[in-house]
Order: structure tokens, then sequence, then C-alpha cells
């Protein structure tokens, strides 16, 4: 069913802005972190992200608490956040 599903998302057509590395951006992580990489106007934005679970056996209430973070993956955009911040900030 999965292999059915990637050979039809594989027939969809490929925007003439898209780059190869947007395809395989995960190759050099070793399976171990997923990237999210956005385009925002002329700036590239790489993120890892990372899940906590919290729950107990015992504990209904917290069995379906996940929080997820992203985190800057490059220097780059590392300071497009604190741009965005500062601005933010400042317009507040």
């Amino acid at each position: 069913m999965l292999v059915a599903l990637l050979d039809r998302l594989l027939t969809y057509p490929v925007p003439a802005t898209a780059r190869p590395e947007a395809v395989n951006s995960g190759a050099g992580l070793g399976g171990v972190a997923v990237p999210l990489i956005l385009q925002a106007g002329s700036e590239k934005l790489s993120f890892i992200s990372t899940t906590t679970v919290f729950g107990t056996a015992v504990d209904v209430t917290v069995s379906e608490i996940a929080i997820e973070s992203f985190f800057p993956a490059d220097a780059r955009t590392t300071e497009a956040m604190r741009r965005i911040m500062d601005s933010s900030e400042t317009a507040a």
C-alpha cells in the first residue's frame, strides 16, 4: 500500500522552482533527524525537530501529551530567527 502511494506521488508534476536538494535533504543525518526546510522569501530556513512524549501507564490524563520543538539547523537560520524575534519585539 505504501509503495502504491509512493508511486502515485512520484507521478505528480514537479514545480519549476523545485530544487533537487529538497528531495534528499536528510541524507547526511543518518536517519536520526528529519529536516524541515522552509523557503521564506529569498531565505531558506532549515530546522530539526524533537518530540517529547509524557505519560505513564497509570495516569490517563498525561498519556496523550506530546511536545514537538523545532530548532535551527544552521547558523543562517539562527540569525534569521533572531531578526524575526527582534522585529516582533520592537513592533509590540
